[in-house]
């Protein structure tokens, strides 16, 4: 078998060796010297650990004992993380963010094309990873009505680029021409049959897309419990700005998209058989300078078009029939909602919201202004572009190719995110819940739900503790906060319908896939989306719903319904598993659910659903003892040094006045999450001191929240954030743990270090 082995192996990873007599053989040579070399990183790493300052000697409470140091797997993982990013020869007294991140760019270097990461992007970067393997992985439930089966077959028929070769613009020219009654440059279209109200539902409702306007459901804020139909500007080329149909100094960029609409009517032309002679290249023309002429006049009225004040108030809301009646019925605006939301109800008494009003009247002018001969020749061109654009990136290579030309004479860049990439996305948002249930049913553990619920519970009381003992706010106002969080929904993972299939397969029971008919696939798809707009129109608000994939590496509160999401995406390593020890729990965790509780509550909070008395002693103590103190405190203070283009240091200023309420939010998420944390040690008993480290369970409750931040940053891009009035990570730690003494205790830091100032400011 050796011989046999010896023979077949042309190009051996490693050339051969002789060794005679009593050496060692060659693979005992290689694990020898691997054993040498993780010694001398054992000693390095020794050597970097044992350089301890005075003042995290003073601040230790507990001895390193082989008694109690934790030594399971997630302790240990915890522990491996934490010593990657440290930096052990900083002085967290001085620059705690230095000291907790230093090594995070050494281990996670910025690739060549990126110019930002941090760990959360890395989090959703393997989540990614994750739900594209889902995605390519065979069909486990292959039964007609599997919404997996669904999903994956879609995806499939996507990403056949062979498929597509074959067919060419086949399936557009039998499937999706019928909708518009044939098309202008084919020879195939009757101007004598065409009516523009018809063709627009063929192609806003059959074919989902956007053309003269864009309809939308939003949610009503004169009655939030209803949504209701929104009409805007819309309908001009994907690539274009406005502005690009109107600034002389763009000629170029005009030239170019004209180029591109007359490459794609080229290719459909061949697709479809006709001969290429000079006829066919005139009626080409035609089609250009119609469709460029409407999308031009629409970008014309939509930039000359104002926003109107408040348009959700009921006066300013107006029916369908009136909105018809007052644009001189050119658009049946009845007919048009009523094909569209075709199980809504729609009637021409149901009331629309128009942002921009003058943008309809100006719309109805346009359409009056052209040419009565050939009005309906441009307009069918018009709409023949919409859908071709829309739907180049379906078809073969050759139209994915001039699609990619247009986006290089624009950007001049020539990068794409490629067919696989094109398919996931589509297929994410077309999919979204069939995606997010096979997430949580491969790579999501139930018991990280069930130890988060009592985590959350525990940050919610000590943020009640801290607003009861609090000296500024008065009695009315602490009971209004209390209740408010205590009715407050806390959707924590994913929602529970998620971990059963046929509740799932539901969402999907009227949608066809058939892997071999993507085109097939794509209408199918569509009226998918159209009965789900008919059902939130319907139904109204749905407070079930989260606004956030549950796969995202997110939190976030959403005031209006007094949420707080955590979507189990974020409930990973390193941020948390149920496994960890409680101070990475709490202090990485813990401190962003501590933050956006405190959202609940504190000014935005207010702001958006009233909770503060209406005696003004609160409000006024908290603009007086609580935000003017960060005001100040972040005013004038500098971010950088970051190098320049001309090789100098530059800085810049922190809007003390903007920041204050967020800045409010993180110092008071952090003394939030310690309390509970200490809460939680109080009646479950004390943490292990980690392995390996020199720092107690306290300093590593820090340390843990401090990494949640760690980041790499191109210095140019670095520089361009914080101009734009952006925070950096640094600066957000460094300052929200200065202001703590519980900091400052933990790492025995004594004014007046830059980590333990003289001057502190109230908090809740």
């Amino acid at each position: 078998m050796e011989s046999q082995f010896q023979t077949s192996d042309k190009y051996p990873i490693i050339e051969s060796f002789l060794f005679r007599g009593s050496r060692p053989a060659f693979r005992e040579l290689i694990l020898a010297s691997t054993v040498l070399v993780l010694l001398g990183l054992c000693i390095v790493l020794a050597a970097l650990l044992g350089r301890s300052s005075v003042q995290l000697q003073e601040a230790h409470t507990s001895a390193l004992t082989a008694s109690n140091v934790c030594r399971d797997s997630a302790c240990l993982k915890a522990a491996a993380h934490a010593m990657a990013l440290l930096n052990a020869s900083a002085d967290p007294c001085d620059d705690f963010f230095n000291f907790a991140c230093g090594g995070y760019s050494m281990v996670n270097p910025l690739d060549s094309d990126e110019v930002h990461d941090n760990i959360r992007r890395q989090m959703y970067d393997e989540n990614r990873k994750r739900l594209e393997a889902i995605l390519q992985s065979p069909v486990d439930r292959y039964m007609d009505w599997s919404s997996e089966r669904k999903m994956k077959e879609f995806y499939t028929s996507c990403v056949d680029d062979f498929g597509r070769e074959q067919v060419k613009a086949a399936p557009f020219l039998t499937n999706t021409m019928p909708h518009l009654g044939g098309w202008y440059v084919l020879g195939t279209w009757n101007p004598g049959t065409w009516d523009l109200n018809e063709a627009l539902k063929r192609v806003q409702t059959e074919l989902w897309l956007d053309a003269l306007w864009a309809p939308t459901v939003r949610v009503n804020l004169a009655n939030p419990k209803t949504n209701i139909i929104a009409i805007s500007p819309a309908g001009t080329g994907y690539y274009m700005q406005w502005s690009y149909y109107l600034d002389p100094t763009k000629a170029k960029i005009q030239s170019d998209y004209k180029q591109f609409m007359r490459t794609v009517a080229q290719l459909l032309s061949r697709d479809a058989g006709v001969a290429a002679d000079q006829s066919l290249a005139d009626r080409i023309e035609v089609f250009v300078g119609d469709a460029y002429k409407v999308e031009a006049q629409l970008a014309s009225i939509a930039t000359s078009a104002r926003y109107q004040n408040n348009p959700y108030d009921e006066a300013k809301q107006v029916s369908l029939d009136d909105l018809t009646r007052n644009t001189g019925r050119v658009i049946d605006w009845t007919a048009q909602m009523a094909y569209l939301f075709n199980e809504a109800g729609v009637t021409g008494s149901t009331k629309v919201v128009l942002p921009y009003p003058n943008y309809v009247t100006n719309l109805t002018t346009l359409i009056n202004g052209l040419e009565s001969s050939s009005r309906s020749r441009v307009l069918h061109n018009y709409l023949m572009w919409r859908v071709l654009e829309n739907y180049v990136s379906h078809l073969s290579w050759e139209y994915i190719h001039a699609n990619r030309q247009m986006y290089t004479d624009l950007y001049g860049q020539a990068e794409f995110q490629g067919l696989a990439r094109y398919c996931f996305s589509y297929t994410e948002f077309y999919f979204k819940v069939a995606l997010e249930a096979l997430y949580i049913n491969s790579h999501f553990e139930e018991k990280n739900k069930a130890k988060v619920t009592d985590i959350t519970e525990g940050i919610r009381k000590a943020l009640e503790d801290m607003i009861t003992a609090n000296t500024w706010m008065d009695t009315t106002t602490k009971q209004l906060a209390v209740d408010k969080m205590i009715k407050a929904t806390y959707k924590l993972g994913y929602p529970d319908f998620m971990s059963d299939e046929t509740r799932v397969d539901i969402i999907y029971a009227q949608l066809t896939i058939n892997v071999s008919d993507y085109f097939g696939n794509l209408m199918s798809l569509f009226g998918q989306h159209r009965r789900d707009w008919n059902r939130r129109l319907r139904e109204g608000e749905d407070r079930g719903e989260w606004l956030f994939r549950v796969y995202d590496t997110t939190i976030a509160v959403y005031w209006y319904w007094d949420e707080i999401l955590l979507p189990a995406g974020t409930l990973q390593f390193p941020i948390y598993t149920y496994e960890m020890p409680h101070y990475h729990s709490f202090g990485a965790l813990g401190t962003l659910l501590g933050h956006f509780v405190h959202h609940l509550v504190d000014e935005m909070g207010e702001k958006v659903k009233r909770m503060w008395s209406r005696c003004n002693q609160t409000l006024d103590n908290y603009n007086t003892v609580v935000r003017q103190c960060v005001v100040d405190l972040y005013t004038n203070l500098t971010q950088g040094p970051y190098v320049m283009k001309n090789g100098k240091d530059g800085f810049v200023y922190v809007n003390g006045e903007k920041y204050a309420g967020e800045a409010i939010a993180i110092t008071t998420g952090i003394r939030i999450a310690y309390n509970a944390y200490l809460a939680w040690q109080n009646s479950r008993g004390q943490d292990p001191n980690p392995p390996g480290l020199q720092y107690t369970p306290q300093q590593m409750f820090f340390i843990s929240h401090a990494q949640t931040y760690c980041y790499n940053r191109d210095p140019l891009y670095d520089y361009n954030f914080a101009s734009r009035q952006g925070i950096t990570e640094d600066t957000k730690v460094n300052l929200a743990l200065s202001q703590l003494p519980e900091f400052s205790k933990a790492f025995g830091c004594q004014v007046p270090a830059k980590m333990a100032p003289e001057k502190r400011c109230t908090y809740y």
